[in-house]
């Protein structure tokens, strides 16, 4: 018998880094019960110790029911849309998601709830400045009066986390940077690799991006769950570079091209401006919204430095965790 503090709540399972948690607790040998809205989770993950739980965010009643006689919850599941136009769809499922899932958690009695946030929520200069900086978890977030929505309904989640931690429930905050890595289910980082096989693919924002091994942040997340205290956050990152150099070796592992030029600020926002007036008539998601355009400018890095000590992370090298996902996207005929 699987004992309790073997066993987890997971929201996001469908998903990237949701998908590698639970893939790493049932290889550790744990009982997971994963949320799924349509019942089904990607893959060809072991059914043993596995319980499929259908529901929503919306569900308070399931929720703390699951939650109850459960150790730790993982709560990854987020909309990570970044355009206004989705700013309710976004808030309803960041923050009011976020709301119920924290509140059905102390509820339930857990002993650990640990909430997946973002390296976005994280303060960087802006406007952008042309020396890079390093910033970590005493950062203040600092864009509020820009409304971007990814990162503002996250930032709203943390703060509905923080309450009940204030009520007390053990929370811990972690903030992955951009994610690479095998399992991205739902191709979302897929688009960038496709990008290098087209003319967009020739130009590059100048900006600096902070990225990390998806199997890396998924172990840290277990790992805080056992030793972090409560109220604690967590910078998840690895190697930064230039956008540049990034787009260059996903263009390497996708048989690409590389970028030839790097745009100034001012044209990246202003091409970005152009696409989003052009979806305000069609309806559908700008390729490059300005949301994206304007974080693709920032020049920092993120220190993961307090991850490093107190949880032992370490993220391996950017350019094994590109090859990967390329391999994955080519398993499955995407690329």
């Amino acid at each position: 018998m699987i004992p309790r503090e073997k066993t987890a709540f997971v929201t996001g399972g469908s998903g990237f880094l949701g998908y590698e948690i639970i893939r790493q607790l049932l290889d550790a040998g744990h009982r997971v019960l994963a949320l799924s809205r349509n019942g089904s989770l990607p893959g060809d993950l072991p059914k043993q110790h596995l319980e499929i739980i259908r529901g929503d965010l919306d569900d308070i009643a399931l929720l703390e029911e699951s939650m109850r006689g459960v150790s730790v919850v993982y709560h990854v599941a987020a909309n990570v849309q970044m355009w206004t136009k989705k700013w309710a769809e976004s808030e309803h499922a960041n923050v009011t998601g976020t709301r119920n899932m924290a509140q059905s958690a102390r509820k339930a009695g857990v002993d650990r709830f640990i909430f997946t946030s973002t390296g976005s929520t994280i303060g960087k200069p802006y406007p952008a400045t042309s020396e890079i900086v390093t910033v970590d978890e005493e950062s203040i977030y600092n864009f509020a009066p820009l409304q971007m929505v990814y990162p503002h309904t996250k930032w709203l989640a943390e703060q509905e986390v923080l309450r009940e931690t204030e009520n007390g429930l053990h929370a811990v905050i972690t903030h992955p940077t951009a994610i690479f890595g095998p399992g991205d289910w739902k191709a979302n980082v897929l688009p960038l690799f496709l990008a290098t096989r087209t003319l967009a693919g020739m130009v590059a924002p100048n900006g600096i991006r902070t990225t990390c091994d998806v199997r890396d942040v998924a172990t840290a997340h277990i790992v805080a769950a056992q030793r972090a205290p409560a109220g604690r956050r967590y910078i998840l990152g690895g190697e930064w570079l230039s956008v540049h150099e990034l787009f260059s070796r996903i263009a390497a592992a996708a048989n690409g091209k590389p970028p030839r030029f790097s745009l100034p600020d001012a044209a990246v926002l202003g091409a970005a401006r152009l696409m989003e007036f052009g979806a305000g008539f069609s309806g559908r998601p700008p390729k490059v919204s300005y949301e994206m355009a304007l974080q693709s400018t920032f020049r920092a890095r993120l220190s993961s430095r307090r991850a490093a000590d107190e949880l032992g992370y370490a993220s391996r090298p950017v350019e094994q965790s590109i090859r990967d996902m390329a391999s994955f996207y080519r398993e499955q005929g995407w690329l």
